[in-house]
């Protein structure tokens, strides 16, 4: 069983001439403990797909599916208990922190909402694990976001999303912000969680280099569409829809001279 499923998922914003298709019959699954990516150009759907995961985002028509029972006939519990069990690591690792807070109160915040029945003693324990689970360092417990850089407030956001011990999580473009020598570790660190934890990830990206690290399938959007759906190893070698062809080949291979030699690197151009 699916850890998470979209059936034939449709979202449309505005109406009469400004109504804008931004889903249009999406299927999906992500099952237990695996990396389903959804890939694909700005606007074409991926970020609404991903609110729509999470039960933040209405739908038109369709079916959510948890562990296969229906999102719609969840009563107020379960909601609750949905909410707990899953989780995003944003973009802009800022955005998950507030600059007014220090980084204890941010990781712990999460644990307020859905554990507050928990003494403070307890949710600061948990917390503290929880960043060492996402290798950040408990002695930063008392700083503010603009005195951590720009990993470490990723990996707080990372802290954040796997606090409540969530078993689906949304992974938005997790390292899109980041400096090249940070992207690998924080990749790592996902890998690392995901097998000690069993989490299931919604990969949602334009980086091929991220969806080759984490992704076991993937689903290709366009307009809306999902235009090809399969393992990524063979959508990445023998794609069959032309608008994967067109975005594989968007990432090119460069070879760049260093004073040491010559390096390979590879190099995502994004699709606007």
């Amino acid at each position: 069983m699916s850890r998470l499923a979209l059936e034939e998922v449709r979202k449309t914003y505005g109406r009469g001439k400004n109504a804008v298709e931004a889903v249009r019959g999406v299927s999906l699954a992500v099952e237990p403990g695996r990396t389903l990516g959804l890939i694909g150009e700005s606007g074409s759907g991926k970020s609404t797909l991903g609110r729509i995961c999470l039960g933040a985002e209405p739908f038109d028509s369709g079916r959510l599916l948890s562990d296969g029972a229906d999102f719609a006939g969840f009563d107020r519990e379960r909601l609750a208990e949905f909410r707990r069990k899953t989780s995003i690591v944003l973009q802009e690792p800022e955005l998950a922190l507030n600059p007014r807070r220090t980084l204890g109160q941010s990781v712990t915040e999460p644990l307020d909402v859905h554990f507050p029945e928990l003494p403070a003693a307890e949710r600061r324990e948990r917390a503290e694990h929880a960043m060492e689970l996402a290798h950040l360092d408990p002695g930063l417990w008392d700083r503010y976001p603009r005195e951590l850089s720009g990993g470490q407030q990723q990996r707080a956001g990372i802290t954040r999303a796997i606090v409540t011990e969530p078993e689906f999580v949304v992974l938005d473009e997790p390292t899109a912000s980041l400096d090249l020598s940070v992207r690998g570790r924080i990749l790592e660190t996902m890998r690392e969680l995901q097998e000690r934890l069993g989490l299931s990830y919604l990969l949602i990206t334009h980086d091929m280099a991220t969806v080759s690290a984490l992704a076991e399938r993937v689903v290709v959007l366009y307009k809306g569409v999902a235009v090809e759906t399969g393992e990524w190893r063979k959508v990445r070698h023998d794609p069959e829809h032309e608008y994967t062809r067109k975005l594989l080949s968007a990432v090119l291979t460069v070879r760049q001279a260093g004073p040491g030699g010559r390096r390979k690197s590879q190099v995502t151009k994004p699709l606007r």
